[in-house]
């Protein structure tokens, strides 16, 4: 029975503390979105095969973000969130101090382990 708790101690550790949290921080730090990239051009080329399909598909995307949060909200509960922003905060300062910003990650995996511990 505890091989499903580990893998979701896992999977919410892998996307929503290092995918979402610190990886979208990272991003924003180095003021390039590789995400933002590939959805645009989808956006273009679809508009492009039928107009105004890229404006539904860009809606589409920005919806997701809400269900993201309430995904991770269910999986590690306001632990967990506070686990998404301080992998977060550590992604946006990695570049300028990376000793904390590795602190930072580090305690946000933690404060994840103990989240999908919590929401079992």
């Amino acid at each position: 029975m505890k091989r499903p708790i580990m893998e979701k101690l896992s999977y919410f550790i892998k996307v929503f503390v290092i995918g979402f949290g610190f990886l979208n921080g990272f991003w924003i730090a180095v003021r390039f979105n590789p995400e933002t990239v590939i959805t645009n051009a989808i956006a273009q080329a679809l508009n492009y095969l039928a107009h105004g399909s890229g404006t539904l598909f860009l809606v589409l995307t920005f919806c997701s973000i809400p269900v993201s949060i309430f995904s991770a909200y269910t999986m590690g509960g306001v632990i967990g969130l506070l686990a998404i922003c301080v992998a977060f905060i550590g992604g946006m300062l990695l570049l300028t101090n990376i000793t904390f910003a590795l602190l930072l990650v580090g305690a946000a995996i933690i404060m994840g382990m103990f989240a999908s511990h919590e929401h079992q």
